[in-house]
């Protein structure tokens, strides 16, 4: 009797996605969902301004992180580590977040960056799942070294002080984080298939992605708000001080 593989099998061999493979994923953005909650409330409800707090939380989210990733996969205090390190980042935006309603009181700014933020990383991970498998693992070499790139341009930045050269981080940044959100979807799939079944490992990959992305676009949603007010502000200058000089004294 001839060996008939199973419908699993044949989609494997195909370079599709399979049943399990989609079941861990649903798992993994569950996940992913249940962290950016935690996070959004560490950022709006618990957050701190105290000296010294961003270096405790500093110290918090590498050690939650350190703990994620080298501790057994089956432990249970990696998703203790995982929810504590969805929350300790949410706090570490307290800052950010308190600059922007401050400039913008409604809001409406840092919803537009939010919603930027989750149509770049939809967007960038359905690319990457709907594309051949393994043809976009490439895109990490690559990501990696405008990661290194950014680091470089960092340190000099701090000796130089440039706001060129900071907004040509944040951009940089941006395409950077992009790219590894389609490496990490497609390393995903592929330690999956291998039967690796990671699901905290695997969306604290994604959160930190995702976390990246929408601290660079509220800097770059806030930074154009502010040039364009400031532009606002001296064409009226400019245009009072026309009707000025164009008025007539009479004596």
């Amino acid at each position: 009797m001839p060996y008939k593989p199973t419908q699993e099998q044949q989609q494997e061999a195909a370079g599709q996605i399979t049943r399990p493979m989609r079941r861990h994923l649903v798992q993994v953005y569950l996940t992913l969902a249940a962290m950016v909650g935690i996070a959004a409330l560490g950022a709006t409800h618990l957050g701190t301004h105290g000296d010294g707090a961003g270096l405790i939380e500093a110290g918090g989210v590498a050690g939650s992180l350190m703990g994620i990733r080298y501790l057994q996969r089956d432990s249970l205090w990696r998703w203790a580590l995982l929810g504590t390190y969805a929350l300790l980042s949410g706090m570490s935006l307290t800052a950010l977040l308190s600059v922007h309603l401050t400039w913008d009181p409604s809001g409406a700014l840092l919803l537009s960056a939010l919603s930027a933020t989750v149509f770049v990383f939809l967007g960038f991970s359905a690319s990457a799942l709907l594309a051949p498998r393994r043809s976009m693992l490439y895109v990490g070499g690559l990501a990696g070294s405008m990661v290194g790139l950014l680091l470089w341009s960092a340190l000099a930045n701090l000796f130089l002080r440039s706001p060129a050269l900071m907004s040509a981080e944040l951009y940089l940044g941006l395409i950077a984080f992009s790219g590894f959100v389609v490496f990490d979807t497609q390393h995903i799939v592929e330690r999956a298939s291998a039967g690796w079944h990671d699901v905290p490992g695997h969306a604290v990959d994604l959160f930190m992605d995702l976390f990246a992305l929408f601290v660079r676009l509220a800097i770059i949603f806030l930074k154009k708000d502010q040039e364009r007010n400031q532009r606002k502000r001296r064409d009226s200058d400019d245009e009072r001080g026309g009707r000025r000089g164009g008025r007539r004294v009479v004596f």
